[in-house]
C-alpha cells in the first residue's frame, strides 16, 4: 500500500513539475519551520544537454523582488543543496556559490533522466532557517516510478563500511536518540573524518509530503580517560583530516508521523559515502 501511495504522489508531482530553463517558485519544505521568504530557482541547460544544468537560486523577502544578499554560515557553507530523484534512488549534496547580487550559482550534471527534487537549505541573516523544494524534470520524458522504501534493515553497507542504527522507529513529535555505529572489516572504523564540520549529515524526507529535516549526529568519544559526546563546536574546530569516532548519537525530532527515507552521509578514508535507511515515525 505504501508503494502505491508513493507512486501516486510521484505521478501527481510530475504533473506540476517544471522543465529546465523555467523559473520555478519553490515550496517551503522545512518540517516545523516558519516561512519568511520566497525561494526561486532557474535551471538552464548547458550546451543543450538536459542533464547538464546551470542552477541559479535565490531568496527574496515576502512582498519584495529584491534578492537577499546576506547569509549566515551553517556547517561551513552558506547554502546546502540536496538533490534527490523522486524515486529516492539518487542523492546528491552540493554547495552553490553566493554571488554579490544574492544569487547562488552552480553548474551541476545530473546522473540520469528523472524527476528531481532540489532542496535549498540556508539561513538568511537575522532570519530563521529557510528550506525550499524545487521540482525539476531532467530529460524530455520523465517516467513516474515508485519511491524506494526498501532499506528497512538496521544495518546497511556503504562501500567498505557497515552502518548500524540502534533503532529505525521513533515517535513523531518527540526527540529521538539514535545511536549510530560504523564498522569496517568487522571492527569499529578508524579512518572516519569530519565532513563540513560534522561527524555525518543526516537528511530525512517524508515519503508522503516530501518535507525535509537535516540533522547532524554527534560523535561519542570513548578514548581512554575521555567519555561523552563531542559538541558541535568541537567538530567545527577539528580539521577535515582529524579522526572522528565510529560511534555517534543522532538527536532528531520528526514532527509528522509517516515513512521517511534517511540518507546518512559520512567521510571514510578519502571518500564520501551515503548509507540509506527507512525510518518509521508513529
Amino acid at each position: 500500500m505504501v508503494k502505491g501511495i508513493a507512486w501516486a504522489c510521484a505521478l501527481l508531482t510530475s504533473l506540476a513539475v517544471a522543465v529546465a530553463a523555467d523559473l520555478i517558485q519553490g515550496t517551503f519544505a522545512l518540517q516545523g519551520g516558519s516561512v519568511s521568504t520566497v525561494g526561486y530557482l532557474k535551471a538552464v541547460e548547458i550546451h543543450r544537454d538536459p542533464l547538464a544544468l546551470h542552477l541559479d537560486t535565490w531568496l527574496t523577502p515576502r512582498g519584495s523582488d529584491t534578492p537577499i544578499r546576506s547569509y549566515g554560515i551553517d556547517m561551513t557553507k552558506r547554502l546546502h543543496m540536496i538533490i534527490v530523484t523522486d524515486d529516492f534512488r539518487t542523492f546528491l549534496h552540493v554547495h552553490p556559490t553566493l554571488q554579490s547580487d544574492g544569487h547562488f550559482l552552480l553548474d551541476q550534471t545530473l546522473p540520469r533522466v528523472a524527476l528531481y527534487h532540489i532542496y535549498s537549505d540556508t539561513q538568511p541573516t537575522s532570519r530563521t532557517k529557510q528550506v525550499f523544494r524545487f521540482d525539476l524534470g531532467a530529460g524530455t520524458s520523465v517516467p513516474a516510478a515508485a519511491r524506494d522504501l526498501s532499506e528497512r534493515a538496521l544495518a546497511v553497507k556503504a562501500g567498505p563500511y557497515w552502518v548500524r542504527l540502534s533503532s529505525n522507529t521513533l515517535v513523531a513529535g518527540s526527540e529521538a536518540h539514535i545511536v549510530i555505529h560504523i564498522l569496517k572489516n568487522g571492527e569499529p572504523a578508524t579512518d572516519l573524518h569530519p565532513y563540513l564540520g560534522a561527524a555525518a549529515h543526516a537528511v530525512f524526507l517524508n515519503a508522503r509530503d516530501l518535507s525535509y529535516v537535516h540533522a547532524h549526529p554527534m560523535p561519542i568519544r570513548t578514548t581512554a580517560g575521555m567519555h561523552g559526546h563531542l559538541t558541535e563546536t568541537d567538530m567545527m574546530q577539528m580539521p577535515p583530516t582529524a579522526v572522528s569516532p565510529p560511534n555517534m548519537m543522532l538527536h532528531v525530532a520528526l514532527s509528522e508521523p509517516g515513512i521517511y527515507k534517511l540518507w546518512l552521509q559520512f567521510h571514510g578514508g578519502t571518500q564520501l559515502y551515503v548509507a540509506e535507511f527507512v525510518i518509521t515515525a508513529s
